[in-house]
């Protein structure tokens, strides 16, 4: 998505501005991230493959940890984006 959008990013921040200003508040822009886990349809946990020497534990979420690279937070910065990630468990 911030590639698709990373051409207008300029643009969306002067958008975002002016929304601020007319509703008097910042918060006009921002990206949600929403992660499922232990969803119906997921992946099988997988203990075969070691990642970078470490040894996986039953029960140890394969899909933890994430991170945002530098353009992506220039995206941000630029979009005067609020970043708004939540996660959920099933069961």
């Amino acid at each position: 998505m911030v590639d698709r959008l990373h051409a207008h990013a300029d643009r969306i921040g002067e958008l975002a501005a002016e929304l601020d200003q007319i509703d008097g508040s910042p918060g006009s822009s921002f990206l949600q991230v929403v992660r499922v886990f232990e969803h119906p349809d997921g992946e099988d946990e997988d203990l075969t493959s070691p990642v970078e020497g470490l040894e996986k534990l039953p029960g140890q979420h394969q899909l933890l940890g994430w991170h945002l690279n530098a353009r992506a937070l220039d995206f941000l910065r630029r979009t005067r984006a609020e970043l708004d990630i939540d996660e959920y468990a099933y069961g």
